[in-house]
């Protein structure tokens, strides 16, 4: 028998839910990843999958960080170096 009632969600909860979104840049890398660093770690952290890539072509998305484990919203800034870019990673 659960010794907690379902119908109760403990205040840790709602802990996010009145912090803000910190706002991270994104940059492109060579072969279609993006990287940011993350604001509380300092971190560099590395994007390779496909999906989370476009939502951030199309716009700012929120991504739960693979480091801190905190929501970042991702802003996209595109390089000085943009030849280096290449849009469809090559497969060897």
């Amino acid at each position: 028998m659960p010794t907690q009632s379902w119908n109760t969600i403990h205040p840790s909860v709602f802990r996010q839910a009145f912090e803000p979104v910190r706002r991270v840049a994104a940059t492109l890398r060579p072969r279609g990843a993006v990287r940011y660093s993350c604001p509380l770690t300092h971190s560099f952290v590395l994007i390779t999958e496909a999906a989370t890539i476009a939502g951030l072509i199309d716009g700012d998305a929120r991504l739960r960080c693979a480091d801190c484990g905190e929501m970042h919203l991702l802003t996209l800034s595109v390089p000085t170096d943009a030849a280096a870019i290449v849009a469809t990673p090559a497969k060897p």
